[in-house]
């Protein structure tokens, strides 16, 4: 059950509530939905009480709706909050990974500190280093050994040195 106590005034509301309920970055985010459309005050009623005091800017507000809008947005950011608790180490790896991505490709200076060894110097994995020539003759000759037919060579004796 909450213990919101809620004074509906001529064109303001006044809520009051322990402030355990709500941390307090939730209460500054309820809080400050509604400086567009009112004024908002917000003071210690007693010890652990807060009391959030919203005057509207224009006259003839539904101070009832206000109240309403209120606590629904109290509840919101509550839950806003615990959910970014919850997801913190997801979040973090998410934006290292994205600002990380933004920087863009190593530059001179990245590229020249890194430590390429002998053995991989020289590797291409891709096929990148590969000249048009080379890649398109052993795929034709590839193809021309599969349409071959599968006969086993003849040995020959002559001219065999070992």
């Amino acid at each position: 059950m909450s213990d919101i106590k809620s004074i509906l005034g001529e064109g303001s509301v006044e809520l009051e509530f322990d402030e355990s309920l709500y941390p307090k970055d939730a209460i500054y985010g309820a809080a400050y939905v509604f400086i567009d459309r009112c004024y908002v005050h917000l003071d210690r009623a007693a010890d652990q009480r807060v009391r959030i005091t919203l005057r509207a800017k224009a006259p003839g507000a539904d101070t009832k709706a206000l109240a309403g809008d209120l606590q629904n947005e109290l509840l919101g950011q509550a839950w806003r909050r615990r959910i970014v608790e919850e997801n913190r180490s997801y979040i973090e790896a998410i934006t290292s990974r994205a600002l990380g991505g933004a920087a863009g490709p190593p530059g001179l200076d990245d590229l020249l500190a890194m430590d390429i060894g002998e053995e991989s110097a020289f590797e291409d994995p891709l096929g990148i280093a590969m000249s048009w020539e080379e890649k398109y003759t052993k795929k034709k000759s590839a193809a021309k050994s599969d349409e071959a037919p599968a006969e086993a060579p003849a040995p020959s004796d002559a001219g065999e040195a070992r």
